[in-house]
Parts: structure tokens; C-alpha cells; sequence
């Protein structure tokens, strides 16, 4: 059985053994916090073209109408294309902010003489931590396939553009739906993807911080392991 992170049990570890450290005690509930609202962003997304593709996504004739702007439900189409873009934008967004607070949380808990908030990334706080479950879990993130892409994407629509975006049919493939484009991060082209699997990849990401977690956890209160 998967374990899951009891951020409910950091949250007694800080309030015991740190003093109730207010900078802590916030970090942990934007932590909270930030995965309520990836699950919605997820959620919203992955449901927001439910009814315009069949289960298989494969190609259709009223795909093809979508695409080209002249079905009868254009309208809706549309609405349904922008909800599953902006929210899919979102989780991803809401992934890489909750990388950041763990960082934060982690050198607050475990490196604070070593680290400033100010210098903290997830890469410094790696190379600052011993060898252990922890940072092997950090590690693992780190060359994630998923990591790499949403870092990618983060940068590339923060400071260049957004990423393309649109419906399709590909024939070739016997496949319909809605797609992100390829796009390029300093010199690394990162793969077009369809929708369902841009939210795979986010939410395998997602579980790797999640893991991370735990394996803070086990380092801070060990019975838990």
C-alpha cells in the first residue's frame, strides 16, 4: 500500500521540537495548501473536455468539424479548450511552487545553518544534505523526466511565451484531441504532448515531491518509517 505524507505529524514535530517556528508552521500549510489546489487545477482540467473526445481519443468526423470551426457545439468546444489549457497551465504552475516550499521547508528544518532563504533552491538544498533516503528521493526528482519538463515549461512561459496550444486530429495515428507543443529550453527540445499526457507527467511529479516528504518525514521522526 502506498504511504502517504502526514504533513499533520511535521506539523506536531514543529510545534514540539521547533518551538512552533511560525515560518515553519506557514510552510507546511501553504504546503497543504498548494496540493488542494494542484488536485483542483488536475481535476478541472482532465474532466474540461469530458463529451467532446470518446474515451479511445481516436479520430472522429465531428473531431475534424471541432478542429476546423464548424460544428455545432463550437461554442462549448471552445469554453471546454480554454478550461482544460488554464488549468492544466495551473497545476503545473502550482507543481513548481510546491517544490520551492519544500525546499524551504526542508533547509528550515534541516539545514538553516547552512543554507540562507535567499541562496535555497531545490539543487542547493541536495547538494547541502547527506547521503540518505532523503536526498536520494531529491535526487530521483531531479531527473525526472517530469521535473525537467515542468522547470522547462515554467521558464519558457514566465519569460518567453506560452507554450502552443490546440485541438488536432491525427489521422495517422487514428488519435483526436487537444495538444501542447514541442517547444525548446536552453537547448533541450522538450516533446509536444497531448493533454492526458501532460497531466500524467504532472501528477508523477507531483507524487515524487509527495515522496520526498515522507522521506523527510522518516528522517525527523523515525518511528514513523
Amino acid at each position: 500500500m502506498n504511504r502517504s505524507w502526514s504533513l499533520k505529524d511535521l506539523r506536531e514535530y514543529v510545534i514540539q521540537e521547533c518551538n512552533k517556528d511560525q515560518d515553519l508552521l506557514d510552510l507546511l500549510s501553504s504546503i497543504d495548501h498548494g496540493i488542494d489546489i494542484f488536485r483542483y487545477h488536475f481535476s478541472t482540467a482532465r474532466d474540461a473536455l469530458t463529451g467532446f473526445f470518446d474515451s479511445d481519443a481516436k479520430a472522429h468526423r465531428e473531431h475534424v468539424e471541432r478542429v476546423i470551426g464548424v460544428s455545432e457545439d463550437q461554442e462549448e468546444f471552445q469554453l471546454a479548450k480554454i478550461a482544460n489549457e488554464a488549468n492544466t497551465i495551473a497545476a503545473i504552475y502550482t507543481v513548481r511552487s510546491v517544490f520551492d516550499l519544500f525546499s524551504q521547508l526542508t533547509r528550515g528544518l534541516l539545514l538553516e545553518d547552512k543554507l540562507s532563504k535567499e541562496a535555497c533552491n531545490i539543487y542547493r538544498v541536495r547538494d547541502h544534505l547527506e547521503e540518505g533516503d532523503l536526498r536520494t528521493a531529491i535526487e530521483r526528482l531531479l531527473k525526472s523526466d517530469g521535473f525537467r519538463y515542468i522547470n522547462a515549461f515554467v521558464n519558457v512561459t514566465k519569460h518567453r511565451s506560452l507554450v502552443k496550444y490546440g485541438s488536432l486530429v491525427d489521422f495517422v495515428n487514428d488519435k483526436a484531441g487537444v495538444r501542447f507543443s514541442a517547444f525548446e529550453y536552453r537547448k533541450e527540445v522538450y516533446p509536444k504532448l497531448w493533454s492526458e499526457e501532460i497531466l500524467e507527467k504532472i501528477l508523477t511529479t507531483k507524487n515524487e515531491i509527495v515522496a520526498a516528504g515522507i522521506a523527510l518525514n522518516d528522517r525527523l521522526i523515525p518511528q514513523q518509517a
